[in-house]
């Protein structure tokens, strides 16, 4: 995605939290939304558990910078694989009324955390640890709105991204 595109994306994300924070904690959550959060966490589970599984080993690689890009190169594939698939399979679900501007959010912001979990993974199989560092500190806008958006609606695992 080119810096342009990014950057709409990330204000379109800004524009979007401050609609969904103002809707968020009524009582219009409704079954709607309910569903949607039922439906929805189960498959952002299995994203988490991979993400788990991929930090685990993170944090049990050496602490020279060779080691922990050649393990990100490692397990960095698998976790985007996984966070593409879920995000295609959360586009199937349908979310209606005021709350769906929060959960077309947090799909955008899903989606453009696993591309950036694809690029990791280029990056650390080229040994580009400057890009590595770059990707991980232009997502943290990304991750930060999502999840407080992910609070605010009530999901326990979609929106999570640590």
């Amino acid at each position: 995605m080119s810096q342009k595109r990014r950057i709409a994306a990330l204000a379109a994300l800004a524009v979007f939290l401050v609609l969904a924070a103002a809707g968020c904690g009524s009582s219009n959550s409704g079954s709607s939304s309910k569903a949607l959060v039922a439906a929805a966490d189960p498959i952002c589970h299995k994203v988490a558990v991979q993400r788990e599984k991929a930090n685990a080993a993170l944090s049990a690689a050496s602490s020279s910078s060779t080691q922990t890009l050649k393990v990100l190169a490692q397990v960095a594939p698998g976790v985007a694989a996984i966070e593409h698939s879920a995000v295609s399979e959360l586009s199937n679900l349908r979310q209606s009324g005021y709350h769906s501007k929060a959960w077309q959010t947090l799909l955008t912001g899903m989606r453009l955390l696993a591309n950036d979990t694809t690029k990791l993974a280029t990056y650390a199989k080229t040994k580009d640890l400057g890009a590595v560092h770059s990707v991980i500190a232009s997502g943290k806008q990304i991750r930060d709105q999502l999840t407080v958006i992910a609070k605010n609606q009530g999901f326990t695992y979609c929106g999570s991204t640590s």
